[in-house]
């Protein structure tokens, strides 16, 4: 049995009695009134209603959840907090911020809930159930199963953000209409995209349960939302796992409601980071490239050595490096070199300056379960494979993806662990990709009798790659669980999209859309490598998908550089300095709109300085479209400003809306920098220096772009000059140039371009 199924036959006779609400700022206040127990802080205020066990949620005096109480599924059956045998109720305030109400009943485990407000928008909550030999596998703080009993109390267009489970199988989210039913995985959001006011409830603690979120809407509110632990993953076999003693415990959920649910996306992301900090990381995002766009399995030395000179050559030079640094990475069929090779790889791309790469499936046989029992698991003389898989209580084994999974618990999994880390770091490899991780989560019989579910196995086996690396390496995840968090600086973002197609692009933007907010969670959010050359591609391709990696976050390319038409691709999409400064800063871009279902969003912002935003837009169609960009939507105030397509180049002054003219599955991405001063910038010195001319000044706008033109002929109109740089004043609009003269011209004249001539 289902326990959504359970909650929508249970019926509740609820009377509700409302009380003066007191919003506060700062210091929780709880206070009770006859069988009310109240509980502020700023915009949140909570009933808790002591005669019957539910809960009111009101943000800024508006009731958003009516009535939500907390249910366990025992093995004995399933519990509410609701239920009339628990006939006494009394609340402690634990903390200063925190309260608990416990429940006490004839033949019922006494139920805890735990309030607690860290947040002006939003609250924390978990349910404990006491008592003994006591068994779950389902445990829902907040359960609502009232007519219209989550209210947004607006109904322009109404949404409920569908969050995937991880990023296999090329799983997209789905801000789906809020008349709907479906399970969200660890988080959801129910908002109207045209106020953008949201309702956020979702899991900020992962170390035991896969958590879900369950909702079934009509007439723009929801009849049931069920936010629990306990459930299971699209490649589950086996039920969620049962703990066990005699006290357990639910995730701790965050309910918060705003003004735009993007920002209490973001509050969410902060919630979980302030229960766990993310991995630090300090040395910026990665640059480089990556084996598996087109050379694939057929890797090998040659090739690789190949890669790192042309970009120690040809890319690196031309601004293609984050803090002087790129990453040159191995991926599947590494083991195409030999042990010499692959440590000989490594040296070298550090002679080059370059850091070094390679790959691996910590948690996956990928033999027959036959070729497992009779093959010695690698690192361990003691375990064959077979000893190790993953089975359900039956004793299947289990298989996802043509690989089978292997018990992050198991001894002979930890020297597999071991070996490889010491082999990696001992050949030299600063950067890991860590594949089909989701492997690790599943549910089954472990080889620890104390860990019971996915989710601890999971726990297990990562912090125990993460200790042996001790901090050696950057740690990239790639089919991932998006929860827990903590074990990788980076996290692919989408499944597989290494080529160029719009399909690709448009799929991994989808991601972008709904999960922007990652990367406050992760260091860097992963989109997939850029291949420019090698699918069929066209150039309009090409520039969305080097778009859509500059604002996402790891900047990546794939192609094939020991071939001319791979090398050409590169350094004509990889040598543009001013979309390699958006990428280098490393934030995912925030969606404008919030209601395209399973596609992606159109239009992108970030805000780069207090004087300075960049806006991308993409058209994901084959015709031609023109885009309207509204900025006081965007996050914009109406004012004028400076609008630099990145690409092209070219300049124009936009205020309230500007409109973008694209091609078929083309993207542009601008930078728009407020017009503060009439004063140009100015020259402050001029050299010659080694066959250069070196001229530097002030005076630009902060972050914006900038062009030098030459021309041999001064008379000549500013349209037949040449480009010979693009680039961006600094922080305090200071500029540098250095320019190679000619021997052969008698004589060359510069000019310094901040906007187009009228």
């Amino acid at each position: 049995m289902t326990f959504t199924g359970l909650l929508s036959r249970i019926s509740i006779l609820l009377f509700v009695v409302v009380f003066p609400l007191t919003k506060v700022c700062g210091q929780p206040v709880f206070h009770q009134t006859l069988n009310m127990l109240v509980m502020s802080n700023a915009d949140v205020t909570l009933q808790y209603n002591l005669s019957n066990g539910t809960t009111a949620f009101y943000w800024q005096n508006s009731m958003k959840i009516s009535a939500f109480y907390a249910g366990v599924g025992l093995k004995t059956g399933y519990i509410t907090g609701n239920n009339a045998a628990y006939t006494n109720r009394t609340y402690t305030v634990v903390a200063s911020n925190q309260v608990v109400v416990t429940a006490q009943g004839v033949g019922v485990p006494t139920m805890k809930q735990y309030f607690t407000f860290d947040q002006n928008d939003s609250f924390l909550t978990r349910v404990a159930v006491v008592g003994s030999s006591l068994s779950a596998n389902w445990m829902g703080p907040v359960v609502v199963s009232t007519t219209g009993g989550v209210n947004l109390g607006v109904t322009n267009d109404n949404r409920a953000l569908f969050v995937p489970f991880d990023n296999d199988g090329f799983v997209t989210y789905n801000a789906m209409p809020i008349n709907s039913s479906s399970t969200s995985y660890e988080v959801a959001a129910f908002y109207d995209n045209t106020t953008r006011n949201g309702l956020v409830v979702g899991s900020v603690t992962h170390d035991t349960w896969k958590s879900g979120v369950y909702f079934n809407g009509a007439n723009h509110k929801l009849d049931q939302m069920n936010v629990f632990g306990g459930a299971t993953s699209p490649w589950d076999v086996a039920p969620h796992g049962y703990l066990s003693g005699s006290t357990i415990s639910s995730p701790t959920m965050f309910v918060g409601f705003g003004t735009d649910w993007r920002t209490t996306m973001e509050n969410y992301a902060a919630e979980n980071a302030k229960a766990l900090p993310r991995l630090p990381w300090t040395n910026g995002v990665p640059f480089g490239w990556n084996s598996w766009g087109v050379i694939q399995t057929a890797i090998n030395y040659a090739d690789a050595i190949a890669v790192s000179d042309f970009f120690h050559t040809n890319l690196q030079v031309r601004g293609f490096a984050n803090n002087g640094t790129v990453y040159i990475n191995l991926d599947s069929y590494w083991s195409n070199l030999s042990n010499s090779q692959l440590q000989q790889f490594a040296a070298y791309c550090h002679a080059n300056g370059q850091k070094a790469g390679i790959y691996w499936t910590p948690f996956v046989y990928w033999g027959t379960a036959a070729q497992g029992s009779n093959s010695m698991i690698t690192g361990s003389s003691t375990y064959l494979w077979s000893s190790a898989y993953l089975r359900t209580a039956s004793g299947a084994v289990q298989t996802v993806d043509g690989g089978i999974a292997v018990d992050p618990t198991h001894p002979g999994v930890e020297q597999l662990i071991q070996y490889y880390v010491n082999l990696f770091t001992y050949f030299g490899f600063d950067y890991l990709k860590s594949d089909f991780l989701s492997h690790g989560a599943l549910e089954g019989v472990h080889y620890d009798p104390n860990v019971t579910t996915g989710i601890q196995a999971y726990n297990v086996g990562m912090s125990n790659i993460l200790s042996q690396i001790n901090g050696r390496m950057f740690l990239s995840e790639s089919i991932a669980p998006l929860f827990p968090y903590q074990y990788g600086h980076a996290r692919r973002i989408a499944c597989d999209a290494y080529t160029s197609l719009i399909s690709n692009t448009a799929y991994t933007m989808n991601s972008v859309s709904y999960g922007w907010w990652l990367d406050d969670l992760y260091q860097f959010n992963d989109p997939d490598m850029m291949v420019f050359n090698g699918y069929g591609a066209s150039t309009n391709e090409n520039q969305s998908r080097l778009i859509s990696d500059a604002v996402t976050g790891i900047f990546l390319d794939g192609d094939d550089l020991t071939t001319a038409g791979g090398q050409a691709a590169a350094q004509m999409c990889l040598t543009n300095a001013a979309i390699n400064h958006v990428a280098s800063v490393g934030q995912t871009f925030t969606p404008v709109e919030g209601n395209t279902g399973s596609d992606a969003s159109s239009i992108f912002v970030r805000q780069e300085n207090a004087s300075a935003w960049s806006i991308a837009v993409f058209n994901y169609t084959a015709t031609a479209t023109n885009e309207s960009v509204d900025l006081s939507r965007a996050g914009l105030t109406a004012t004028n400003y400076l609008a630099t397509d990145l690409w092209a180049g070219t300049t124009s002054t936009v205020s309230n809306s500007f409109t973008v003219s694209l091609n078929s599955k083309q993207a542009k991405l601008f930078r728009l920098s407020l017009v503060t001063a009439a004063n140009p910038p100015v020259i402050g010195s001029v050299a010659m220096s080694g066959g250069n001319l070196v001229f530097s000044g002030a005076g630009g706008i902060p972050g914006g772009t900038f062009y030098v033109l030459t021309s041999t002929n001064l008379l000549l109109p500013l349209a037949n000059w040449t480009v010979t740089t693009t680039n961006l004043f600094d922080g305090g609009g200071n500029f540098s140039v250095t320019n190679a003269v000619n021997p052969d011209s008698a004589q060359e004249y510069y000019l310094l371009k901040v906007q187009p001539a009228n």
